[in-house]
């Protein structure tokens, strides 16, 4: 069977990467389909040197391709391998060019070609392993990378194939993706250019500041919540526990939420809220002033948990839909 059409069809194992600042997260789909016994977290290098954070992904996609085979009872190599790769932004995903710095990860490879040098240091050592004529097949892989928000809702959208939704991650900051029977959207129907919402502004701020944990620790602060030491976790437990003022915390956060997505709601009118991530864990908190603040617009509010198989998803749907 043609490269082509295992892309078109599906045919095909995806060895899925989830980038991380502290950890690489990885999985294998068969056919679309994960695997859950091939799971694999290793360390990031991600403050390391352009030659560790590429020969820590090359060390895991061997990795995780020797134990599929072994798994499958595969000898020869392994035909229709494709990988992929989960990255936070800012990227050049098409051209595999990084763009990220400032974030204290991943600073060593600002302005490099992620993707040809892991297919660079796959070739190599491919050609170092004469012996096994396999690798060979591996290093001409196709080799993709996406936003890691972005994959998240891909995956998420899967579950609902015709609905519009405005997809959430709430962790360190904001990602964001609306999406339309399984598309991604920018730049119609409210939609900012970019399709994303962490550059936009709330209240003169960025809103990945604002809704993020970064966000939630200084409203922390301003309503004198919040001991030096104490994290989102720690306000969240605080909340669940009946403290007054740290509910306020999270009657406020999602106040101010629902209010930031209002007009984007308005103009998109998405059938669905699909909110993931770690602060997410928390909605009970805030799921009520986000919905009442909301108003008069109107989302079907539906939490996601599994954040990273959803990803994995979306990584397979950068290959199944090209």
């Amino acid at each position: 069977m043609e490269p082509g059409v295992l892309l078109q069809t599906g045919l095909m194992t995806t060895i899925a990467i989830d980038a991380g600042g502290t950890y690489l997260k990885a999985g294998v789909l068969k056919n679309g389909i994960l695997l859950p016994e091939l799971s694999f977290i290793r360390p990031s290098h991600s403050n390391g040197t352009p030659e560790q954070i590429v020969g820590g992904l090359a060390d895991l996609i061997l990795e995780l391709s020797t134990a599929y085979r072994a798994q499958q009872g595969i000898e020869e190599h392994p035909a229709g391998f494709v990988i992929g790769l989960a990255f936070p932004g800012p990227f050049e995903y098409e051209s595999g060019i990084s763009r990220i710095r400032g974030l204290n990860k991943y600073e060593s490879i600002y302005g490099l070609n992620l993707q040809a040098l892991l297919r660079d240091e796959l070739t190599r050592r491919a050609e170092l392993n004469s012996s096994m004529p396999w690798l060979s097949e591996l290093a001409a892989a196709p080799i993709r990378l996406g936003n890691d928000a972005v994959l998240f809702s891909l995956g998420v959208s899967r579950l609902f194939p015709e609905d519009k939704m405005l997809c959430l991650t709430l962790g360190t900051g904001l990602g964001s993706t609306f999406i339309e029977k399984r598309k991604v959207v920018t730049g119609r129907s409210g939609v900012p250019a970019t399709g994303m919402l962490y550059e936009e502004k709330f209240d003169g701020e960025r809103i990945d500041d604002v809704f993020g944990s970064r966000g939630i620790l200084s409203l922390g602060d301003s309503l004198q919540v919040r001991s030096s030491d104490d994290s989102v976790q720690n306000l969240a437990v605080a909340a669940q526990s009946g403290d007054p003022s740290a509910i306020q915390v999270w009657k406020i956060y999602g106040q101010r939420l629902g209010h930031m997505l209002r007009p984007y709601v308005a103009a998109f009118q998405p059938d669905k809220l699909v909110l993931g991530g770690q602060i997410a864990k928390s909605r009970d908190l805030f799921a009520d002033s986000l919905l009442s603040a909301l108003k008069p617009e109107q989302a079907e509010l539906y939490y996601e948990n599994d954040v990273l198989g959803q990803v994995f998803y979306g990584i397979h749907q950068l290959f199944h839909h090209s």
